[in-house]
């Protein structure tokens, strides 16, 4: 907690920094760079040609925060033997020592004039302005010494940057899944779901195959039940599986996966004709078109729109946990 205040204290003060100095307080580089740097009461001397800075730092597109390392892992700088004049803050590290503080500005016309930004992204403009903070938190001499910083703020942070990932991973999946139900209530709407369940019921019946319809449309033919745990959403489930075109009865591909069910990271029709097994069970997936991979299949797939599938499973495992498997799912293969 104690470390997070600390952090917290000293983001403002840059954030402060950087937005009330004025350009009158700032010194140039020769590039044309405006800094300022606040000397911390020590003694230490300035850094030297091949050393390493731990800096924490905090970036604003002129008063809106870009990025920051506060609260996460520092970055680490070497000091390159002759100062570049690059209209970066590489300028101005040489300048400083541990416990200095700095400030930084990069003007947007700058960067466009110097070619240093080929084309502005739609969030800046004309006048705006790149404000950096630095803090040097360390200064290393050599490159063993920094690995080994590095290696202890990358572990430590650990915890924190395995929680973002999973937080945007799940808000990823979120996003995915409010597409789909979004396509799949366009598909119903339009009538093509309605259409894709006819023309599969058709197939079946001209082939003489008694199949059991589940979810919105796919077909199941259950060749062994399984008699270990039934399949099901938040289930991690293994699959051995052969994947073939219900056109011309060829397959376009095999394998082995493991994936979590419920999070819409398999095909629909997939999803639903697994969902009707337990551990151990054989069966056979019909899976129309539009619970395929729809409308649009992947640029260079062996696929048409709303092409149907025909596919032979094994249920391998079902855990509440990823088992220990070939982690490799099915995926639009290319030609």
């Amino acid at each position: 907690m104690k470390r997070i205040l600390s952090y917290s204290f000293t983001m403002i003060a840059l954030v402060a920094l950087t937005a009330s100095c004025s350009n009158t307080s700032y010194k140039k580089t020769k590039s044309g760079l405006l800094y300022k740097i606040m000397p911390a009461a020590g003694k230490d001397s300035l850094v030297k040609p091949n050393q390493w800075l731990k800096l924490n730092f905090v970036q604003k597109l002129n008063d809106s925060l870009l990025q920051t390392s506060y609260g996460k892992t520092p970055v680490y700088v070497k000091i390159p033997a002759t100062t570049p004049e690059d209209y970066s803050p590489m300028e101005i590290f040489s300048l400083m020592k541990n416990g200095d503080s700095a400030v930084a500005v990069m003007m947007i016309d700058s960067l466009v004039s110097k070619g240093l930004m080929q084309q502005m992204p739609p969030f800046m403009k004309k006048g705006d302005k790149i404000n950096w903070g630095f803090k040097v938190v360390g200064v290393f001499e050599n490159d063993s010494l920094y690995m080994a910083d590095q290696k202890m703020e990358y572990e430590k942070d650990t915890p924190r940057r395995e929680k973002a990932e999973a937080e945007e991973m799940a808000k990823m999946k979120q996003q995915m899944m409010e597409r789909r139900n979004a396509e799949e209530m366009e598909l119903e709407k339009s009538g093509e779901a309605a259409k894709g369940v006819q023309a599969m019921e058709d197939y079946l019946k001209a082939k003489n195959i008694a199949a059991t319809k589940v979810g919105k449309g796919t077909y199941v033919v259950i060749k062994q039940q399984g008699t270990g745990t039934q399949a099901a959403d938040g289930k991690f489930v293994t699959v051995q599986y052969s994947g073939r075109k219900l056109s011309n009865d060829s397959t376009f591909d095999s394998g082995t996966f493991t994936r979590k069910l419920g999070q819409g990271e398999l095909i629909s029709g997939m999803e639903e004709g697994i969902s009707a097994l337990k551990e151990g069970g054989k069966g056979t997936l019909y899976v129309p078109g539009f619970r395929a991979y729809g409308a649009n299949p992947q640029p260079g797939s062996p696929f048409k729109p709303f092409e149907p599938l025909i596919f032979d499973v094994e249920l391998k495992s079902v855990s509440d946990t990823m088992a220990a498997s070939s982690d490799v799912r099915p995926q639009q293969p290319q030609r």
